[in-house]
């Protein structure tokens, strides 16, 4: 019983996932859309733009919640980053902090 509970958890996680991301990709289209508009509609619309960084933002925040909350498996999902975007740099032994050299 305690399998389907959690798989019936994870479905909910899931699907809310793909849903506000599917949000957010559209308002991220909407966006660029307007910022390629020309013309006296462009001139209209441009305010909207901000509107939609705010929702997208408060998407952004859901989507932290909820990935903090729910199972999730990142494997399989298409444009999740699996890899750093800054460099890491191994220390040299010599490099290595010991234990004793800090606040000392």
């Amino acid at each position: 019983m305690a399998s389907v509970k959690t798989r019936e958890f994870r479905d909910y996680c899931d699907e809310m996932y793909k849903e506000l991301s599917g949000m957010k990709s559209r308002l991220e289209g909407f966006v660029r859309e307007i910022e390629h508009m020309k013309g006296p509609d462009a001139e209209v619309l441009k305010p909207h733009i901000s509107h939609f960084h705010d929702i997208v933002r408060t998407i952004d925040w859901k989507l932290e919640i909820l990935t903090r909350v729910c199972p999730f498996d990142w494997t399989g999902y298409a444009g999740v980053e699996r890899t750093a975007s800054v460099r890491v740099e191994e220390l040299s032994e010599k490099e290595t902090i010991g234990a004793g050299s800090l606040g000392g």
